[in-house]
């Protein structure tokens, strides 16, 4: 009788005991669990709050790059940051603004997305070679250009393709006529003119110039003057009166000097 007892106060104490290391075994594993959930929620929130950060931090820079470009076009470039698309950028004109690698319009696209990046600019570029601009006008090649709806168009005018060849007031209508059939597919479009290159010995040819000049700033378009870089004419065209290596080379920095605020 009393074995049974003391075994019975054995199996209880057992019982007790065993059932008291499970339900702490069972307390730790619970408390072990909810420390992982508060650790994954804790990393949930960290990583949300790193990237919030880093979209902020991007925002900024971008908005610093934006600073950089000329004030005529920052508005532009603003609003496309806050809607989160890039500004499309045509660069058009005549054989002066040929589309071979290493012309000028290659290097300021490869050097203006590489300062800007794809997600603010995206560039392209259209030579409409060996035309005038009444052939322009006359065949339609601006047409195709102007279904694009780029944002910001910059256009060299066929003034060098035309000289010689058109009067200078037929020209400018033209000119009006190509604009505004971009402005047509885009009415919020962004125009900035500049000249074809500088040749040498001309007489006439500078006059023309002054006169597109005239019309850029009758008609509001901001005009980028890059001929004042262009310091000894005759080694930087082409004996067909293009830009060489040269003269690629000096059109292209000046160019990009002026889209990061060097010449601003």
């Amino acid at each position: 009788m009393r074995i049974g007892l003391v075994m019975l106060g054995l199996l209880t104490s057992s019982v007790v005991i065993g059932g008291k290391y499970h339900w702490e075994g069972e307390v730790r594993e619970v408390q072990a669990s909810a420390y992982a959930s508060h650790q994954e929620v804790l990393e949930v929130e960290n990583a949300e709050a790193e990237k919030k950060a880093e979209n902020e931090r991007h925002r900024l820079q971008v908005l610093d790059r934006i600073n950089g470009l000329p004030r005529d076009v920052q508005p532009l470039f603003r609003e496309k940051e806050a809607q989160g698309k890039p500004v499309r950028m045509m660069i058009a004109g005549s054989s002066s603004t040929s589309d071979e690698p290493g012309a000028w319009p290659d290097t300021v696209k490869k050097a203006l997305t590489k300062e800007y990046g794809e997600d603010l600019l995206s560039v392209s570029v259209h030579e409409i070679g060996g035309k005038t601009s009444e052939e322009v006008m006359k065949e339609g090649l601006h047409l195709p250009l102007a279904k694009e709806k780029p944002d910001l168009l910059l256009l060299e005018p066929f003034l060098l393709a035309d000289n010689s060849h058109i009067d200078m007031k037929q020209r400018l209508k033209n000119l009006s006529s190509i604009l505004d059939a971009f402005k047509k597919e885009n009415p919020d479009i962004m125009i900035l003119l500049q000249p074809s290159n500088p040749i040498p010995d001309a007489h006439y040819y500078p006059l023309e110039e002054k006169k597109l000049r005239e019309y850029a700033k009758d008609h509001h378009y901001p005009y980028i003057d890059h001929w004042k870089a262009w310091n000894d004419v005759e080694s930087q065209v082409t004996k067909k009166e293009l830009p060489n290596k040269e003269g690629n080379e000096v059109w292209s920095s000046f160019m990009v000097d002026y889209f990061v605020g060097k010449s601003n």
